[in-house]
């Protein structure tokens, strides 16, 4: 049967270290903490070498001062393209108010963690867990996926598509709704159809005005 390796934390390690050089013998000192007087020498060897980076952990490389910025700074880096591509997945729920961020970080809670998602998104954990507890009913699911379809309607027509033409285009998708109710919802997420003027209409009235 073979025997159990023991592996000692960084603290056991220098603290060892630290008291054979009070004893001035590696031998007593292995013998007194019950450790190898192979280990103990190795140990003193390689602090003596590497200095207070030595012993960071089992599976972990000895790292110096600047290598650890550099693993803090790819880790911040990360975390922003991160943010980015949350932003950028979930701006069509963003328009649609807090129920909606609600439901698209339920949809994402494998592909990113949602304490990123709430700070990314502007919300907290609690108020989400809060949500996710509270059962919504099929009309209030309906709302959610209505207004998403609306939003993306919209921009998808450079936001000249107004409340009649968007109804039409949700029938073509299997949703039947009034375009009064559209635009009530249009209202509730803040959009409004761009007016572009034609340029050379408003030439024409420039020149009937002189």
């Amino acid at each position: 049967m073979k025997k159990r390796r023991i592996h000692y934390n960084r603290d056991f390690k220098l603290k060892a270290i630290q008291l054979s050089y009070e004893n001035r013998s590696v031998t007593r000192t292995a013998k007194d903490l019950q450790i190898s007087l192979k280990s103990l020498s190795l140990w003193r060897n390689i602090l003596k070498k590497n200095g207070d980076i030595s012993f960071p952990g089992k599976g972990n490389p000895i790292l110096s001062s600047n290598d650890k910025k550099i693993k803090v700074l790819k880790k911040k880096i990360k975390n922003i393209n991160l943010k980015f591509e949350i932003i950028a997945n979930a701006r069509e729920f963003i328009v649609c108010g807090k129920l909606c961020i609600f439901q698209f970080i339920a949809e994402n809670e494998s592909n990113y963690s949602k304490e990123l998602m709430c700070k990314t998104l502007g919300t907290n954990t609690v108020s989400y867990r809060a949500w996710k507890k509270s059962s919504l009913t099929e009309k209030q699911k309906r709302k959610i996926i209505l207004k998403n379809k609306i939003n993306s309607i919209f921009v998808a027509s450079r936001e000249t598509y107004g409340c009649y033409r968007i109804a039409v285009e949700l029938e073509k998708c299997g949703f039947l709704i009034s375009p009064i109710t559209v635009l009530r919802y249009m209202r509730e997420l803040g959009i409004y159809v761009s007016i572009k003027k034609n340029n050379q209409a408003i030439r024409k009235t420039e020149i009937t005005n002189l």
